[in-house]
């Protein structure tokens, strides 16, 4: 299996707590948030890894190598004026199998790659809540099959939250790469989300939600985030079998425009 990291983002809206480098870099506690996205992968045996990077890319590719990681790097120069739907594009090559797909800005117990994992087939992880205006949300059908993702729908008529890790497989993957052409080449929708490339597809490909609703995860946009990240998930990752202590995890001080 495959792992496609989309860490190209610079993500401003840290900015305000300090933080000005990449944020699949930001510490928590000891552990980074791509840390324990590459320690959840090497749990799991996945060691095929594509990158797709932009922002402070030297700095992203050094991290990685100090863990002794070579995975293949895909570099999105226009990290600044496109979004996830470009940066995945760009990683089309490496879509001709079956992957994992991670937005690297999502702290998350290591179960959710298991359970990715052992679905039988294409699946997105999904905590199943209320979900707010921000979120990306997801429609489901009577057996769990994704019939809608984006952020702007009513969430009133949602079951949960898409957390941003995914597994795709070769079978999905022909009609999901004509729509990334679509969108990024046609329709130059460089500035959206991957997920408006997924839901045009949702009709004719299936996918399943993978319910990840007892797992600790959060997606790290905001100050409130980090701090409820360290405050409420971390503990719970270490309570379980989830996330220990990050292999090379930096300090720093505390501190999504888009995780691209």
């Amino acid at each position: 299996m495959r792992a496609i990291l989309l860490a190209a983002g610079r993500g401003r809206r840290l900015e305000p707590m300090g933080w000005v480098h990449p944020k699949c870099l930001l510490p928590i506690g000891d552990t980074t948030i791509l840390d324990n996205m590459l320690d959840a992968l090497q749990r799991h045996g996945v060691t095929d890894l594509v990158m797709v990077v932009g922002y402070e890319q030297e700095r992203v590719r050094r991290h990685v190598a100090a863990r002794g990681l070579r995975p293949a790097w895909v570099e999105n120069p226009d990290y600044e004026t496109t979004n996830t739907i470009n940066s995945l594009w760009r990683a089309r090559e490496f879509m001709d199998g079956d992957f994992l797909y991670f937005n690297a800005d999502v702290l998350f117990h290591h179960e959710v790659v298991g359970r990715l994992l052992a679905a039988p087939a294409s699946g997105m992880a999904i905590d199943r809540k209320r979900c707010a205006e921000e979120e990306v949300k997801v429609v489901l059908d009577e057996d769990g099959r994704v019939r809608r993702t984006g952020k702007s729908l009513d969430p009133a008529a949602c079951a949960g939250e898409f957390i941003g890790i995914a597994r795709f497989d070769r079978a999905v993957n022909g009609a999901f790469v004509h729509s990334l052409r679509r969108h990024n080449e046609e329709l130059g929708n460089v500035r959206s989300f991957f997920e408006a490339a997924l839901d045009d597809i949702l009709d004719s490909q299936r996918i399943q939600a993978v319910d990840v609703s007892d797992l600790p995860s959060i997606e790290i946009d905001f100050p409130a985030d980090y701090e409820t990240a360290v405050r409420s998930v971390l503990p719970r990752l270490r309570d379980g079998d989830g996330a220990g202590a990050g292999s090379g995890a930096a300090g720093a001080k505390g501190g999504r425009q888009a995780s691209c």
